[in-house]
């Protein structure tokens, strides 16, 4: 892992009383802010992949349940 200082930085303005919520939590989780805020973000970037994964499937699903109806419609 690179040192700090060359890692990237970014400045973030956070909402009123977002800053005081986020310390308590990552306290709580024994971890930097800066620590809190990065398993954050990378969660989200996970459950979003995630989610855009089960939409595919879901649509496949839905495909597959259609052409099956036709089949079924198509014996009666």
């Amino acid at each position: 892992m690179r040192d700090s200082r060359e890692q990237d930085k970014f400045v973030l303005r956070l909402p009123e009383g977002l800053r005081p919520e986020i310390a308590g939590i990552a306290r709580a989780n024994q971890r930097s802010m800066n620590g809190e805020i990065i398993v954050r973000i990378q969660r989200s970037l996970i459950k979003d992949q995630l989610q855009a994964e089960q939409d595919k499937l879901i649509i496949q699903l839905l495909n597959r349940i259609g052409e099956l109806e036709q089949k079924v419609s198509a014996l009666r």
